[in-house]
């Protein structure tokens, strides 16, 4: 996070008080609680801050603009700054260094110069909302909300910097009535903050320090069988990781009088990748279905494009994880694997095997129409 833990936990027990006394007054809650997540997202820069005013200004003028006249050109100038804007601050020095590479190895040096662009915490996140809420005005699926709601939609802090990614049209109604202090759910908040808690501390620091990092740090000097517990710990620790952040995000918003909708669902008892990535990480999921994969076409241009449709929408999931060439590789495989586990079911099917049971929980095989 960007406080240290205690005193995040004074800020928010600050915050939380006062945010209950203006429950029951929206005109005074609101910038409240904008002020607080401005705070929140500027204490470790105060620059940073007027990024994500920017960000919030240029998208709802589009939203307004999309809205008003419905062209399409207005929504890919739209998507296309805020995709620059994230570009430039999390990828220019990854781009940068590969295009270097890549014309010295063919004999054509000519040296991009390389800045030092300090990458704001969170910009995937308050992006990738941006998006959604443009794109979503333009379908038709939400209005243009008032600019002081759409700034706390984009600044809301309990998950400013991990998620989970909150669609406008959950997160904007909730604005429209008072919060009640005497319904928020304290006692489920609380398990769910707890047991982010215990997931991180206990769980995910104590496998990482005993059993990850020395493996990792000297495989050499490890056994076969030492490696390997320290692959499959690591698979748990970025779990519970994670997760946990997920968690204690959701609790907060719920102390707040929010409800956010759920990011992970027992992802290691998927039976398969594709039912994998319906229990992982399911906001981000769901945001590459429906802004990435289904307006490549989803599944409705045959199997070719299909196939292309997911290679493609998997490694830019990829390339949203991290600015190297390991994620991209690594949403290239998950891409080819759901590729071939298509396939192989496909034939299964063919043969006589029993075709998997139709879901109705979004995933990326998802047909629709936009």
């Amino acid at each position: 996070m960007i406080f240290p833990t205690i005193e995040f936990a004074a800020f928010f027990a600050v915050t939380l008080a006062l945010s209950w006394l203006l429950m029951p007054r929206p005109r005074l809650w609101k910038p409240f609680v904008l002020g607080a997540s401005y705070f929140f997202y500027g204490y470790a820069d105060a620059r940073f801050v007027l990024l994500i005013v920017a960000s919030t200004l240029l998208n709802q003028a589009a939203a307004r603009a999309v809205h008003r006249y419905r062209d399409r050109r207005v929504l890919a100038a739209a998507v296309a700054c805020d995709l620059g804007l994230l570009g430039w601050f999390k990828y220019y020095g990854f781009f940068a260094l590969s295009v270097d590479h890549a014309l010295t190895d063919i004999g054509l040096p000519a040296p991009l110069p390389l800045l030092q662009v300090a990458l704001p915490v969170g910009i995937s996140f308050f992006t990738f909302q941006a998006i959604s809420y443009v794109v979503d005005v333009y379908r038709g699926a939400t209005t243009p909300a008032p600019l002081l709601d759409f700034a706390v939609y984009e600044a809301f802090f309990p998950h400013l910097v991990a998620g989970p990614i909150v669609r406008a049209s959950e997160f904007l109604p909730q604005l429209t009535s008072p919060r009640d202090p005497a319904r928020v759910p304290v006692a489920r908040a609380a398990l769910l903050i707890l047991g982010g808690l215990a997931k991180k501390v206990v769980l995910a620091d104590v496998i990482a320090v005993r059993l990850v990092d020395p493996v990792f740090d000297a495989p050499g000097q490890h056994s076969a069988g030492e490696i390997a517990a320290a692959v499959y710990g690591y698979a748990v620790q970025i779990y519970c990781d994670f997760s946990a952040y997920s968690d204690i995000a959701i609790g907060l918003a719920l102390l707040l009088g929010f409800r956010f909708p759920d990011n992970f669902d027992r992802p290691y008892a998927a039976r398969s990748l594709q039912e994998f990535w319906r229990r992982w990480h399911m906001t981000l999921s769901r945001w590459l279905r429906d802004h990435v994969y289904l307006p490549l076409g989803g599944n409705r241009r045959g199997r070719r494009r299909t196939h292309a449709n997911l290679l493609i929408t998997m490694t830019l999931g990829g390339l949203w994880h991290g600015a190297s060439w390991t994620f991209v590789v690594w949403g290239a495989l998950h891409g080819s694997a759901l590729v071939a586990e298509r396939q192989v079911r496909a034939w299964l099917s063919g043969r006589g095997g029993a075709p998997a049971p139709a879901r109705t929980h979004p995933t990326l095989h998802v047909t629709s129409h936009i």
